[in-house]
């Protein structure tokens, strides 16, 4: 579908230009789409205009319902035509979604690395999505006719916020817990310990968890009880895990992440 036209081409630009003094546009893309389900409007904002018009030339808007799923996803997980696509960029070492659901609509904040980010660096560029949104919002308020169709006929059913890395949760969703020796850890349990051994901090954890700070460290905290170190710093925490073969069982999860 072509959608090129001059008001989506200003906005973008309006965009980038508003946003140059807090990101480096050699390094990153920024955008923003809005799917509205009951509605059936899609709207879209980008740092790269150019980009905008090669994914929906490409149509897939057609396949918007990959990405309704609340929570954080890579581009690599997606299908094959998401794939093809993302190749025609020139610099890519990946692309992530990070996607809200509000009542009927959605919201995917999307970030394409041009350069080696650490999982921290994503999550850091994250927070500044509602300072992002807000600025989106104001423009498509002020120009309806930016709407674009929801051409999807059933967007998929929205997955859970636990659903971070599709592969290795495919086994946690028959089976809940993970054993290293005469410790269980639950889905949870398991999500934190990746997310800190990627030094996420608590407040980037808590929102990919969708809970409170005071719940995470709770969540924590029960895990030092069951390694046997209620106390522990971070590194005796690393330690820990290590010596019980749980970072071993993450590794897979921490490569994806280089």
């Amino acid at each position: 579908m072509d959608i090129k036209n001059e008001l989506l081409e200003g906005s973008c630009n309006k965009f980038g230009n508003s946003f140059l003094n807090y990101f480096n546009w050699n390094d990153i893309d920024i955008s923003l789409t809005r799917v509205d389900i009951k509605n059936k409007k899609v709207n879209v904002i980008s740092s790269n205009y150019e980009w905008v018009l090669i994914c929906w030339g490409d149509d897939l808007d057609l396949l918007i319902g990959e990405r309704l799923r609340s929570g954080l996803q890579y581009w690599n997980d997606y299908s094959d035509a998401y794939n093809k696509t993302l190749s025609k960029l020139n610099e890519n070492k990946f692309k992530i979604d990070f996607c809200t659901k509000y009542l009927d609509s959605y919201e995917i904040f999307s970030i394409n690395s041009k350069k080696n980010f650490s999982m921290i660096d994503m999550i850091n560029i994250h927070q500044y999505h509602p300072v992002i949104a807000d600025f989106a919002h104001r423009i498509w308020s002020q120009s309806p006719e930016m709407n674009l169709p929801l051409r999807a006929e059933t967007p998929l059913i929205p997955k859970s916020t636990e659903e971070l890395w599709r592969p290795f949760n495919e086994l946690l969703d028959i089976h809940q817990y993970m054993r290293f020796g005469n410790i269980r850890f639950t889905r949870k349990e398991m999500i934190t310990i990746r997310l800190l051994l990627s030094q996420c901090r608590i407040k980037g954890i808590s929102y990919i968890q969708g809970c409170s700070e005071a719940s995470e460290h709770k969540r924590i905290q029960n895990i030092k009880d069951k390694l046997g170190c209620p106390h522990a710093s971070s590194s005796v925490l690393f330690n820990a895990l290590k010596e019980h073969g749980v970072t071993l069982a993450c590794l897979g999860v921490m490569i994806n992440f280089i």
